[in-house]
């Protein structure tokens, strides 16, 4: 735990502790109202107003006994798969903002993981010879690092016949 500590601020761990309370392991034993609603309004205020923060604790009520008495939420292992089984049983037509939450949550890692990979672009795009550069060259070189298998999968011969066509040029690049 003291591991955990030094390495998330004090924020990202009760995030995880809060985010924990949607976990479907051992028939929602870490379930509880009170840490879903207090995720969604120290994390996600944007998100929910008034009225659907009363929803989503009316719904966490009745999503408790709902999903604890159904067969096939009873081998769930994650979050994604509970969300995935919410989906295909409607049941997310029910608790439409455990279900919101539930997605917002999903994409902490996502939206954490593409700004770690943006800076890290830059500080290998950036380096010391190119620490002069302007905005704009920087922004399209950094496009380009990020975004590799894309830039790869396009033909260099289409993109230099591209360029040659824009206007007359001293030397021919073909």
């Amino acid at each position: 735990m003291s591991e955990l500590n030094r390495r998330y601020s004090e924020q990202a761990s009760e995030l995880l502790t809060l985010s924990s309370s949607l976990d479907p392991r051992d028939e929602f034993k870490y379930f509880k109202t009170e840490d879903v609603c207090n995720l969604a309004k120290k994390f996600y205020p944007e998100d929910f107003d008034d009225g659907e923060m009363c929803t989503l604790e009316l719904e966490c009520a009745y999503y408790e006994k709902d999903l604890r008495g159904d067969p096939k939420f009873k081998n769930l292992e994650c979050i994604s798969d509970l969300c995935h089984m919410l989906v295909q049983t409607r049941k997310s037509e029910f608790y439409p903002m455990i279900y919101r939450l539930m997605c917002l949550v999903l994409t902490i890692h996502v939206s954490t993981t593409t700004t770690e990979r943006a800076f890290s672009a830059m500080n290998i795009v950036k380096n010391r010879i190119r620490s002069k550069m302007e905005d704009e060259f920087l922004d399209d070189c950094m496009l380009l690092h990020i975004e590799k298998e894309y830039a790869d999968s396009i033909d260099n011969a289409v993109v230099i016949e591209d360029f040659e066509s824009l206007s007359n040029r001293r030397v021919k690049f073909s």
